[in-house]
């Protein structure tokens, strides 16, 4: 076997190992120093490979695949800076619990840190942000075929397990390759193109096997936390809750919406508790199931619980929460000044749930699992919705939300970006995907996208709740199975990534980006920085000035605007109902827009103070 035979044989047997842990698809960075793993990719037919320009799309568009094909992608890269450029994809995965599986070729370990060209310390430099990562050795056929648990496959199978989990993340795999990286010629190896199917015959590639266990040069490593698991944890909650008279159920942004966010649901209705849904959660949104008690989701928390009086007459004694941190800043301040309850966090992720330090006991379950078997041990006793003892409490948290909702639906208005975050919420058909960018579009849809049995589930970046990357998991999340997809996107974000636009070229991709251009940052308007011109202008609010039809020229794609919320609900259900990709483009004032926000807000404190101090609620 020569040399370059070797190292094809070595990808061969990476990618090989990946694909019987669920890989299906890996994003290809071009480069010269992995060339065998491209070789490779392409003769593996359950493998589907896509070209990304920039690692920086390519780690996130794979981010974007994880989330809904619920499984671990590859990205390969070759050496150098190509590989520094999927820290923010992997901040992301790591932070949100995504599987992702990070191959990047590099120099032999022998000329680091000698001046050798495209060659930097690649080993380490995700530092804690992978689950596993491993140096592998040089490619050798006693590596390749040594028996042991040190075994390249071997060593490639542990990462592939730390990516799947629980809980699942990125791994990291460093491959070192000599030259000549690829085999003397292109005849036999099978070699497919787009859509062919031929298949490596390696029974041609004849290795020598040494005998006895084989110890890889590299170091490997792998980030663990002891958990305790099982229905011992289950008791905990069950029994705060039956000590409970004034229990709230939070439901932050989750890892596997459809999972958590039924049994979020399921779990309030038969237990007929208040539950406070960020629309990451998966359960602000979710098909009528058949119940016959009303489900108590409530979605205008941002508004109301700015008000001093509703949080102090409605302070709970249990508070369970779910997921990661909720989006709403109102939510947030509520629950740290209801630091005396008891405050239950169920989560079994990867990083802990309590910044604020909160947590009276923190159960290390999946949130779904637990939710959804208490919910059905309630639904045993066939109680009566009447005889819930918590009837009174709820329903003055639902008359406070139905009293918001009359307020903020009153007067959809094209100065406000939440009433569009509405519109396009509104216009999703069943079975569709919104995708929404952080910054101001996730805060929109927490504040005015109203709880609904609706099929949609709502996805985003809030694991580090960056806005770079927005287009391009958009994109991976399509290519995962989710479709169509809409994605609320503000032009800064946009901007950010139009580089993951070319992934548009795959007609199969059914993605709507709508943007929010207002110019510039119009979160800081909502900031008292706001107030410290002439700085704020070019420093925070950034105004750029770009036209984004020309980019939608560049990429050849559809371009429409959209002037007020009733023009984009029309636009988005038009776009929903055809293939392809296109860009729909709402221009707002950021000050306006601010403005716009003020009033709403005040609007709903004077309708709630008017709502506590009715005879009914007194």
């Amino acid at each position: 076997m020569t040399d370059g035979e070797l190292n094809f044989a070595w990808a061969r047997a990476i990618l090989e190992t990946l694909v019987e842990y669920g890989v299906d698809e890996i994003g290809i960075a071009p480069g010269s120093r992995s060339g065998p793993l491209v070789l490779a990719s392409r003769t593996i037919p359950a493998l589907n490979t896509r070209v990304h320009l920039d690692e920086r799309s390519a780690g996130f568009f794979a981010v974007g695949y994880g989330r809904t094909h619920l499984g671990p992608t590859a990205v390969v890269t070759t050496s150098g800076t190509a590989v520094a450029n999927l820290l923010p994809a992997v901040v992301e995965a790591d932070m949100s619990d995504v599987p992702l599986v990070l191959i990047t070729a590099d120099r032999p370990p022998g000329i680091r840190g000698a001046d050798a060209n495209q060659t930097i310390d690649q080993p380490g430099i995700f530092g804690d942000r992978v689950r596993f990562e491993a140096d592998l050795p040089v490619p050798s056929p006693s590596y390749l075929e040594g028996a042991g648990s040190h075994s390249v496959v071997e060593i490639v199978r542990r990462a592939a397990r730390h990516a799947v989990g629980p809980p699942s993340g990125p791994v990291h795999l460093n491959v070192p390759f000599d030259k000549p990286l690829e085999p003397e010629s292109p005849e036999g190896l099978g070699l497919k193109g787009p859509g062919g199917e031929e298949r490596l015959d390696l029974s041609s590639l004849e290795v020598e096997v040494v005998e006895g266990e084989v110890v890889p040069e590299g170091p490997w490593r792998h980030r663990g936390e002891a958990r305790r698991r099982g229905r011992d944890q289950e008791v905990v909650l069950a029994h705060q809750l039956a000590l409970s008279r004034r229990p709230l159920l939070v439901a932050g942004p989750a890892t596997d919406p459809g999972l958590d966010g039924p049994a979020a649901v399921r779990f309030a209705r038969h237990f007929n508790v208040p539950l406070l849904a960020d629309p990451l959660s998966g359960a602000r949104f979710t098909p009528d199931d058949g119940g016959d008690r009303p489900v108590p989701v409530l979605g205008a928390y941002d508004h109301f619980l700015r008000v001093p009086d509703v949080i102090s007459r409605l302070a709970p004694d249990l508070v369970i929460r779910t997921g990661r941190s909720p989006t709403s800043e109102a939510v947030e301040a509520a629950l740290a000044s209801w630091h005396r309850s008891t405050q239950v966090v169920v989560d079994d992720g990867g990083h802990r749930k309590d910044h604020q330090g909160l947590a009276s006991h923190y159960l290390h379950v999946s949130a779904g699992a637990v939710l959804e078997r208490l919910a059905r041990e309630k639904e045993d006793d066939a109680e009566e919705p009447d005889s819930s003892p918590y009837r009174e409490w709820t329903r003055s948290w639902c008359d406070l939300e139905a009293a918001a909702w009359a307020v903020i639906e009153e007067d959809p208005h094209a100065d406000n970006e939440g009433d569009f975050a509405a519109a396009v919420v509104r216009a999703l058909p069943s079975g569709a995907t919104l995708f929404v960018s952080s910054s101001m579009p996730v805060r929109d849809v927490d504040a005015y996208a109203r709880p609904a049995q609706r099929d949609i589930q709502v996805l985003g970046n809030r694991g580090a709740s960056g806005i770079d990357g927005i287009v391009s998991t958009a994109l991976g999340c399509a290519a995962g199975g989710a479709g169509p997809v809409a994605v609320l996107i503000g032009d800064i974000a946009f901007y950010h990534d139009m580089n993951g636009l070319l992934a548009t070229r795959d007609p199969r991709l059914h993605v709507v980006f709508v943007v929010v251009d207002n110019d510039g940052g119009g979160i800081f308007h909502m900031l008292p920085i706001r107030e410290f011109e002439p700085v704020f202008t070019p420093y925070f609010a950034t105004p750029h000035g770009l036209d984004f039809r020309h980019a939608a020229r560049l990429y050849g794609l559809p371009f429409t605007d959209a002037a007020t919320p009733a023009e984009l609900e029309q636009a988005v259900e038009t776009a929903a109902a055809r293939q392809g990709a296109e860009i729909i483009r709402v221009r707002t004032g950021r000050e306006a827009n601010r403005r716009r926000h003020e009033i709403i807000r005040e609007r709903v404190a004077h309708r709630v103070r008017a709502q506590l101090t009715e005879p009914e609620n007194t």
